[in-house]
């Protein structure tokens, strides 16, 4: 099955991206005007918890396998280990709610754990899917799980109240497409590419050298996922679910252009995986270039939005207590616009393998951000925290563009 073109590859990622994101703002939007600040602080903490620990186990496998130009592993290996890792990350998302938080917040994080374990499985095939350069799939893949997760949850909120048994339904939904649509047409790509299956291998040797090669990737994703997630849980602690719902209902309006570079970085890896392997010096930096004129125009566009028009589109997509918030949104918005800039050189960045390196970056980040959080949560609250992201983003930008140079560098410098 032939693949697509890149510029198709990006219409197709970018629109169902598109559409999952907005699907998933509606949730929150949702919760904002039915159940309130609270509500939405710990629909929020679920997430804070579950995400980085699936995260970690999700070991980046998806982009290590669509930038394996050379066929180092085959796709059973891939699925393997990633069949392994999910279910211990489950039991340890389940483990640190009993533990940690009380019964009905340990409900929704383990909730929240098992949603993104039927996520991990469909990422691994959306991995095969953009090495064959097919985003089309996972593009449907995603509009269905955000129709279907935006109808089941907020029907059954509606209803009940319930955010229990809205997650529960949205997992369900999702479990529906990842058998109905992402495991046969998965099927197909792979029965056309010889040495491939869609059964799982579980040999030990090649385990092991796949676990080695992605997991310092898997811990950059782990640290980019706190990133988010550190704000959000020390706020939690120090201020409570009622600040921590309108900070992060704020936040996710840096998802509109998360959207867009995400569908940039995905779109385009292949391609960078395809340069590098031919050390097409030259195409590289064309590539890099706009990848950053893009992040930037992105990042621009969301801080002026911000400032011209943030009391309004507040009021309107939330409720007027959001709207009170403008100053937040404002710094919240050029955190993301430095974040955009710093992901979308991620994926050149990932195309060299330079995985040893991001982790270097991403890990000492956290460190950072965790000092910064230390001196002003306690002051300003949900602006600390708002701080907190701009100086990780900042620090993350600027240390994965001296790892694309330094990688082009020695591209050309080789023999």
């Amino acid at each position: 099955m032939a693949g697509l073109s890149l510029r198709r590859n990006f219409a197709w990622t970018l629109v169902g991206n598109v559409v999952y994101a907005a699907c998933l703002w509606a949730q929150l939007a949702l919760l904002t005007k039915l159940g309130g600040a609270e509500v939405v602080g710990r629909f929020s903490l679920g997430s804070a918890i579950a995400s980085p620990v699936l995260m970690f186990a999700q070991l980046s496998l998806r982009p290590v396998l669509a930038s394996d130009a050379r066929g180092e592993f085959a796709f059973q290996d891939y699925l393997g280990l990633r069949v392994v890792l999910l279910p211990i990350a489950l039991l340890v998302v389940v483990a640190i709610g009993w533990v940690a938080y009380t019964p009905a917040q340990a409900l929704v994080i383990g909730l929240f754990g098992l949603g993104r374990v039927v996520e991990s499985m469909a990422d691994i095939y959306f991995g095969f899917q953009q090495k064959q350069e097919r985003m089309d799939l996972a593009a449907v893949s995603l509009m269905l799980k955000g129709v279907i997760a935006l109808a089941l949850f907020g029907g059954v909120f509606k209803a009940t109240g319930s955010l229990g048994l809205s997650l529960a339904s949205m997992v369900a939904g999702w479990l529906l497409v990842l058998l109905a649509f992402d495991l046969p047409y998965t099927a197909r790509l792979v029965r056309a590419c010889p040495g491939q299956s869609l059964r799982p291998r579980f040999e030990p040797a090649a385990m092991k050298r796949l676990f080695l090669l992605a997991l310092p990737m898997g811990t950059v994703f782990l640290a980019i996922q706190l990133r988010t997630t550190l704000p959000r849980t020390m706020l939690e602690h120090s201020h409570g679910e009622a600040e921590l719902g309108i900070f992060s209902a704020l936040s996710y309006l840096v998802i509109a252009g998360s959207t867009v570079t995400q569908a940039l970085s995905q779109s385009a890896l292949a391609g960078l995986g395809r340069d590098v392997a031919e050390r097409n010096v030259a195409g590289l930096r064309r590539r890099v270039r706009q990848l950053v004129l893009l992040g930037s125009g992105i990042g621009v566009a969301g801080v002026a939005v911000s400032v011209l028009a943030g009391g309004p589109l507040l009021t309107l997509i939330y409720t007027p207590e959001y709207a009170a918030h403008v100053p937040l949104l404002v710094l919240v918005m050029a955190g993301g616009a430095v974040l955009y800039v710093g992901s979308l050189l991620g994926a050149p960045a990932t195309a060299m393998r330079a995985f040893s390196s991001q982790l270097w970056v991403h890990g000492t980040q956290l460190v950072v951000m965790f000092g910064a959080g230390l001196l002003l949560l306690p002051r300003l609250g949900m602006m600390g925290a708002a701080w907190m992201m701009l100086i990780g983003s900042t620090w993350v930008t600027i240390g994965t563009w001296w790892i694309v140079q330094r990688g082009l560098r020695r591209l050309e410098a080789a023999p």
